[in-house]
C-alpha cells in the first residue's frame, strides 16, 4: 500500500483529478490541503500556492495513476510522489483492497 500525493496549481484541478481517481476505483481516502511552497528569490523568500491531493492505493497501481494524472492535467500537475504505508488498521486495509481495482 502507498499514500500517493499530487500537487496542483488550482483546487479545481485537484477536484477534477480526485473525481477521476474515485470513479476509476484507483484511490481511496482522498484528502485535499492548501500548501505554500517556499521559493528562493534573489531578494529573499517567496511562496507559491499549491493544492496537495493525497490518498491511499495499491503500490502496483502507481505507474498507471501517475500516467493518468499527467494525461488529465498536463502542465497543471506540478508534482507526483508516493510513500509506503507500513501499517493500516484491518478494516481500512480490507476496504482499500476491495475498494480499488484489481491488479
Amino acid at each position: 500500500m502507498i499514500r500517493i500525493s499530487f500537487l496542483t496549481k488550482e483546487l479545481e484541478d485537484s477536484e477534477r483529478l480526485a473525481k477521476f481517481l474515485m470513479q476509476e476505483r484507483l484511490v481511496l481516502y482522498l484528502t485535499v490541503e492548501e500548501h505554500r511552497e517556499i521559493v528562493l528569490k534573489s531578494d529573499g523568500i517567496a511562496y507559491r500556492p499549491l493544492i496537495h491531493l493525497s490518498g491511499m492505493t495499491k503500490s502496483l497501481l502507481y505507474r498507471r495513476i501517475q500516467s493518468e494524472a499527467q494525461d488529465l492535467l498536463k502542465d497543471r500537475l506540478v508534482r507526483t510522489w508516493a510513500e509506503a504505508v507500513t501499517s493500516l488498521d484491518p478494516d481500512s486495509t480490507n476496504e482499500l483492497m476491495g475498494g480499488t481495482m484489481a491488479v
